[in-house]
């Protein structure tokens, strides 16, 4: 295939079966729903944040709740082709407390629900390890759980050893009202990135059918390619940061504007707080997101952009920080003059580093040393 008709074939995320606009259409008309219910609350008014609602807790004054449930997406698929349960569950716990922490509430307690062909002792016990792990690593409890076979609900087996399931895992935190990150951003502010891991549980539809054979893509799942520090499929399996401890000393001492868990549309899911500024009209100051001064990609994201291109279907550098977390897992927004102390807490626990600031022009850009011009997500 020449390189014009590669060009012509440029992969995306919709073009794997993710499509970006029905689900943000889905969420908005959820979200919709949940603000209605909400006013059915017995216990006082729940505030409305950024990327959800908090709800006061009953004879607790100034205290709220923050209830939030997660899953790992096509990631299973991995944990099956390898037969290794043991850490897919850190994933589950970290993409659900990431999401509380955004609020600035404490995750406490967990509980999960695994669904499986097969209720096989030993790959149970492996994902229930996982998700304690997660859970000691987040400072919560695994309160309960469910386990059900379902093997009519799921899909065919990726490898006869190892039955297909999927996991959940729900959290639940508590902050006080001064605690809470209200998204209350202003020009001049400063983002600061928290590194990622790898690609924790995201953009894993895509990133298979570029990387691995089973989904169409180059390489055997255990091939070593000389970019990366170990087989494809153990770099994509590298459980998700969970950043709670981080957040929770930063927001000790300084005030954490906003926080957003880089997942799913990758750096476009920074819009969401735009949107919400104007839904809730915060104030008539328009703003946008400029990111400058990013890292060159991780290797692992590096190896899905190369690879693509390699096979004829390249992915636009927009694109990729669409979908993928290019490196960072979790960003907050401060003050310019909080900037160094917030960075010095942060980084006592992970790199961070100060990736954008906020702008007047009411556009998400970012500016990469792996893109000749600034992009516009």
């Amino acid at each position: 295939m020449s390189a014009r008709q590669g060009n012509r074939r440029r992969l995306t995320y919709a073009a794997t079966g993710v499509s970006r606009s029905s689900r943000e259409i889905t969420r908005d008309s959820i979200a919709t729903k949940l603000v209605q219910d909400s006013t059915r609350y017995a216990f006082g008014n729940p505030i409305r944040l950024p990327f959800g609602l908090v709800y006061p807790a009953e004879n607790a004054r100034g205290t709220y709740y923050d209830l939030e449930i997660e899953g790992v997406g096509t990631k299973t698929l991995l944990a099956e082709l390898t037969g290794n349960y043991e850490t897919i569950g850190i994933d589950a716990v970290a993409m659900a407390v990431n999401d509380v922490i955004r609020s600035g509430a404490h995750p406490m307690l967990l509980s999960d629900a695994i669904h499986i062909a097969v209720a096989d002792r030993g790959k149970v016990g492996g994902l229930i390890r996982g998700v304690r792990n997660g859970a000691k690593l987040s400072g919560c409890i695994l309160a309960s759980g469910e386990t059900g076979n379902v093997s009519e609900l799921l899909h065919h087996e990726v490898s006869k050893s190892s039955p297909p399931f999927d996991l959940m895992v729900s959290c639940l935190g508590t902050a006080k009202r001064s605690e809470l990150i209200t998204g209350n951003i202003s020009p001049g502010d400063s983002i600061i990135g928290l590194r990622s891991s790898g690609i924790h549980s995201n953009g894993l539809t895509l990133a298979r059918k570029v990387l691995l054979k089973p989904w169409g893509g180059k390489f055997e799942p255990w091939f070593k390619p000389p970019t990366i520090r170990r087989p494809v499929v153990e770099e994509l399996l590298e459980p998700t940061r969970i950043y709670v401890k981080a957040i929770a000393e930063a927001g000790k001492s300084s005030d954490l504007k906003a926080a957003v868990h880089i997942t799913g549309d990758g750096f476009a899911k920074f819009r969401r707080l735009l949107v919400w500024r104007k839904k809730v009209k915060q104030s008539g100051i328009k703003v946008g997101l400029k990111f400058e001064g990013l890292r060159r990609m991780p290797s692992v994201f590096r190896l899905i952009h190369d690879t693509a291109r390699a096979c004829g279907t390249p992915i636009s550098m927009a694109e990729m920080f669409r979908t993928f977390n290019m490196g960072y897992g979790f960003a907050v927004i401060v003050s310019k003059k909080e900037t160094d102390s917030v960075l010095d807490s942060l980084n006592g626990y992970c790199r961070a580093e100060k990736i954008g600031v906020v702008s007047v022009d009411g556009q998400i850009s970012v500016t990469t040393p792996d893109s000749a011009k600034p992009l516009i997500l």
